[in-house]
């Protein structure tokens, strides 16, 4: 992973996103952040202790500000991770994802990191990974969870949540998925949240990863009688950081 693209409504608002992003990417070796700002506005001050912290940090930080679609320029990008918060501060407090940054995870391709509002960078020793099934389409869908793991000298848990749609072939692992794993987990639940629920005070994990599939993990955010992109804290609510991994969405 060598570059990131950080989503932001405001520099004030989102500076934590921005610093933690910053300090994410020194850890595991990126160069590389975009800035994308929806509107120019004229935050001097914090513009300049963000440039500057980058400027510590060995990493390069480019800001572009722009009207129009957000989604449409995004795609614009080729970058390896998109680094957004959970929730813009003073939107819906009942949120654990506002409008942006659950449709970047449900229209877009790119893996995702979702940090919590005002969460700080901590070194990550311990990755939950939670899964219903094994399989593993897309080609180098693993990729930012291995450079997390190489680069930090991490360990990964891995939790299959055995739902009541299961089927056989979900045992059926994908081997970059298996080599990756240092410890595996299995539990039978209703869904995948509650599964995870059940383990993270056990495994207590720095960064929780999962991956993003139509009958798994956010699979209220594929219906097709959403009105809108957010996802509710009583779907599902996270104070680590998330990463979201894309595979084939047919599974």
């Amino acid at each position: 992973m060598k570059t990131f693209l950080v989503p932001i409504s405001s520099l004030k608002e989102k500076k934590a996103t921005l610093i933690y992003a910053i300090d994410f990417a020194k850890a595991v070796g990126a160069e590389m952040i975009y800035g994308i700002q929806l509107t120019e506005i004229d935050e001097k001050d914090h513009l300049e202790e963000i440039i500057a912290h980058a400027k510590s940090q060995g990493i390069d930080i480019n800001f572009r500000y722009f009207e129009g679609e957000t989604l449409e320029y995004i795609k614009e990008f080729s970058v390896d991770l998109i680094v957004a918060s959970t929730r813009t501060p003073k939107t819906n407090e009942k949120l654990f994802l506002d409008d942006l940054s659950g449709s970047i995870v449900r229209k877009t391709d790119m893996p995702v990191l979702l940090v919590p509002e005002d969460y700080k960078f901590k070194t990550i020793d311990t990755v939950l990974t939670a899964i219903k099934s094994g399989i593993v389409k897309a080609e180098g869908a693993t990729k930012p969870i291995e450079t997390i793991l190489l680069q930090l000298k991490a360990q990964m848990m891995l939790l299959q949540v055995k739902t009541p749609e299961y089927l056989p072939e979900d045992l059926m692992f994908d081997k970059d998925l298996a080599i990756l794993t240092s410890k595996y987990y299995s539990s039978e639940n209703a869904t995948l949240f509650q599964g995870l629920l059940e383990h993270i005070h056990v495994i207590e994990p720095d960064l929780i990863c999962v991956f993003r599939r139509k009958r798994g993990f956010f699979e209220k955010l594929w219906s097709e009688t959403l009105n809108d992109n957010g996802v509710r804290k009583s779907d599902f609510e996270s104070r680590k950081p998330l990463l979201v991994l894309k595979v084939n969405n047919k599974f």
